[in-house]
């Protein structure tokens, strides 16, 4: 699978003398003008390949020291912009300074979208490491939110353990270090938006509640408010950190296209899917098929549903079963146009 394929660029560093670099490049535009001016000593290449030139499509670039040490990963829809941003801001004093001044050669990645370079750009920081990107802290352990019914017909936050593989059946909320932070997090949203923490279990006794008397609380412990409209302000609020249960049978190809690719550039990608899990980004079906022959176990990132999620909403993608290769109904989008 191309999760390995991601990272093209992960070779034996390649020799200066066999790239082609950018001192060679007449000027056409301001960005190549910039960079004539200030990559004489940078190399450019593509899965290792020499270039004349950065593309001017979207994609995924790595800067690498001269001992090819991965120093920063990036994405953009327009890879040769983006690095000429970089060395303008290099010449500033700062961090960003002392990042360009030890890039010795840039490889970048093509993607047929922005959707793949966000996903591969995801992957390649938490994987590779580069050593100018933000470290993120990787948790042993995961808490989320379940809402259970109870019989008096109001939803109860639970605290549970987060399967980081496995399947979803059902909707949870957000992702916690620890059970402390969730009942922090429940009794802020009380506060803020006068829910009742005793009718969500938070808060033991019978009758109305303490923060009720104060006014704090709508009065669903009082019976001055249904379950139903408690139920409704709670996932109101929490509806921005809902991780939706997996809505379809299997795993799922999204297919991401460009109508006019440039050189070398993908006409068209697929990104396999499963349970919200993103098994990699492949140039053809045949290729994510393959993959799912000799499957690997991949977590849940948080980063990467938020992706795919946003992309399927957004009718970016068209879907397809990556088991038989048929169209499938967008049911994130039908929810969104039946909301219109």
């Amino acid at each position: 699978m191309l999760l390995s394929g991601l990272l093209p660029s992960e070779t034996a560093p390649i020799k200066s003398d066999k790239i082609r670099t950018a001192s060679r490049l007449a000027p056409r535009t301001r960005d190549d003008a910039t960079m004539t001016e200030t990559t004489h000593h940078i190399a450019f290449s593509r899965a290792g390949q020499p270039l004349d030139a950065l593309p001017r499509c979207s994609g995924v670039y790595r800067f690498f020291d001269g001992d090819g040490s991965l120093l920063y990963v990036g994405k953009s829809v327009d890879i040769r912009s983006r690095v000429t941003q970089h060395l303008n801001e290099g010449r500033k004093p700062g961090r960003h300074q002392r990042l360009m001044s030890q890039v010795a050669r840039v490889d970048c990645q093509l993607t047929a979208g922005e959707i793949g370079a966000l996903l591969v750009e995801n992957a390649a920081i938490k994987l590779e490491m580069p050593l100018f990107n933000r470290r993120q802290r990787q948790l042993r352990r995961l808490w989320t939110i379940q809402l259970q019914p109870a019989t008096d017909g109001f939803l109860k936050p639970l605290a549970i353990d987060f399967a980081p593989i496995g399947v979803r059946k059902t909707d949870t909320y957000g992702l916690f270090a620890n059970k402390h932070r969730i009942t922090t997090t429940i009794q802020n949203l009380a506060r803020d938006h006068a829910l009742c923490l005793r009718v969500m279990g938070l808060d033991k006794g019978k009758g109305a509640c303490f923060q009720h008397q104060l006014g704090r609380c709508d009065g669903a412990c009082a019976g001055q408010e249904s379950p139903d409209s408690h139920n409704a302000r709670l996932l109101d609020q929490l509806e921005r950190q809902r991780i939706a249960a997996w809505p379809f049978d299997g795993p799922l190809l999204l297919a991401e296209q460009t109508i006019r690719p440039l050189e070398h550039q993908p006409a068209q990608q697929f990104h396999l899917v499963d349970q919200w899990a993103w098994h990699g980004c492949f140039d053809s079906r045949q290729e994510a098929q393959s993959a799912l022959k000799n499957p690997v176990s991949t977590a849940f990132d948080r980063d990467a549903y938020r992706l795919v999620y946003s992309a399927i909403y957004r009718g970016r993608v068209a879907l397809q079963d990556a088991l038989t290769w048929q169209p499938l109904l967008n049911p994130l989008l039908a929810q969104r146009e039946a909301a219109s």
